[in-house]
């Protein structure tokens, strides 16, 4: 059953005029790219549905405006959303590669294709809550979003209740625990947790950083995140994964220290990762190996 106030799927018409503070961008669309050669199965299908999803793209681009705009923070939109669940599904194979099963395969109750179901759909939603405020817009997300989990998950799994209700659940956990906030248990929200805090290139922070004339707190944030110009992650040298960040300076360090270790240490695949500083001109800086 279609939740009321969203169209069925097949009557959308992306095509039609959205407005002006929505207009879809060259990155997106390297990015709509990237995911969908990447994915296979349900996940690519799912991207694919997810990626041309109007009133998604608007809840993610009116989540902008109330960050970037309105407050002054970095990307939260349409890129975020698509960096973030590339990385935590790049992570997720990462993990299997290395013989580390996902919570719902460990426990019996669903496979590895419906943990990917359920790191993309959460980790595509999960700052849409931005749009109502800062302030546990992760718990504000899941009200406005769980009609949208619920409808996308029918449309997945018609006739099996009980992979809507595991993945329901699942992408819960992923999107109210992506903040570190609330303790979270599983390698799923775990992945996703760790990838939010991957998307820290100087892209990010460009327009933010654009809009401020004045010095204020939280200028460092944007400082830091300037210097960083790529994150890769790959296959760990020991461990599963490597997180390698690239940048000018050490002032990229904070970005490390303070955002992406705050979340590394609160994920269940921390004891699964490898984390390294590459500084122009300096030896490598290994926070986890």
């Amino acid at each position: 059953m279609v939740e009321q106030g969203r169209m069925p799927y097949m009557e959308k018409d992306i095509t039609s005029t959205i407005p002006d503070w929505r207009e879809s961008t060259p990155k997106e669309a390297s990015l709509n790219a990237t995911l969908l050669r990447r994915t296979s199965g349900k996940v690519a299908t799912l991207m694919e549905r997810l990626l041309t999803d109007k009133e998604i793209n608007l809840y993610h681009s009116y989540g902008n405006v109330v960050s970037v705009r309105r407050l002054g923070y970095n990307d939260h939109g349409p890129v975020h959303a698509r960096i973030t669940t590339m990385n935590a599904l790049r992570m997720l194979d990462l993990l299997r590669a290395g013989g580390i099963p996902t919570s719902l395969e460990a426990e019996q109750v669903a496979s590895f294709e419906e943990s990917q179901v359920a790191v993309a759909l959460g980790c595509f939603l999960h700052d849409i809550g931005m749009g109502v405020t800062r302030h546990d817009h992760e718990w504000h997300g899941i009200n406005l979003v769980d009609p949208i989990i619920r409808e996308y998950l029918a449309w997945l799994y018609p006739d099996q209740l009980d992979k809507q209700v595991v993945v329901r659940a699942m992408i819960h956990e992923v999107i109210v625990g992506h903040m570190a906030k609330v303790p979270i248990h599983s390698i799923e929200a775990g992945t996703v947790l760790v990838a939010d805090g991957t998307d820290m290139t100087k892209g990010r922070s460009v327009i933010a950083f654009n809009m401020q004339f004045e010095p204020e707190v939280g200028d460092m944030h944007r400082f830091s995140a300037n210097t960083i110009t790529r994150v890769e992650i790959k296959k760990g040298t020991i461990k599963p994964i490597r997180i390698s960040i690239q940048m000018d300076n050490a002032t990229g360090l904070f970005q490390i220290e303070e955002v992406l270790m705050t979340k590394v240490k609160a994920s269940p695949v921390m004891k699964h990762l490898e984390i390294e500083a590459l500084i122009s001109g300096q030896a490598p800086r290994m926070y986890l190996k």
